[in-house]
């Protein structure tokens, strides 16, 4: 179940983002590089998006967030988008964008920009699915090659 960011939440998403990174051959850095989970009111919720855990029980299994990147053009960035490995190939990636982006046209997003890394390409083939194409390098971030958006005006 896709649950909205509480709180209360912040001890098991580190615990789930040190996961996910350790997985991926990094080291989570919630002080340094990993710094937004520590301000997701501002960074997410306060820029027109949203933050949301996706639970099985208790238990924390993925995360998807939206940040507003552009208030005047309503861009929006899909940012977090981790599903624990042992849960990919399930669905669940699916379901969190299509929930995502629905949530970004109600909120009255035209585009939607992310960036990852080709590594991610299970990620990528998500992405793919719901008809984000690539374009040119859109942020600073020195760690992605890949750089996508998608038009959601109706």
């Amino acid at each position: 179940m896709l649950q909205r960011y509480n709180t209360s939440d912040q001890n098991q998403l580190e615990k789930f983002m040190e996961t996910m990174y350790l997985s991926r051959g990094y080291v989570f850095d919630p002080e340094g590089s990993h710094s937004d989970i520590r301000s997701i009111e501002l960074l997410y919720f306060h820029t027109g998006g949203g933050f949301w855990l996706l639970k099985e029980g208790q238990s924390v299994i993925g995360t998807i967030c939206l940040k507003g990147i552009d208030s005047k053009n309503r861009i929006g960035e899909i940012k977090r988008f981790f599903v624990l490995p042992e849960y990919q190939n399930k669905g669940y990636g699916k379901s969190m964008m299509c929930q995502i982006i629905e949530f970004a046209k109600q909120a009255g997003f035209k585009m939607l920009r992310l960036d990852t890394e080709k590594q991610s390409y299970k990620a990528i083939s998500v992405f793919r699915s719901f008809g984000f194409y690539e374009i040119p390098k859109y942020n600073d971030n020195d760690f992605a090659e890949i750089f996508m958006e998608l038009s959601i005006v109706s």
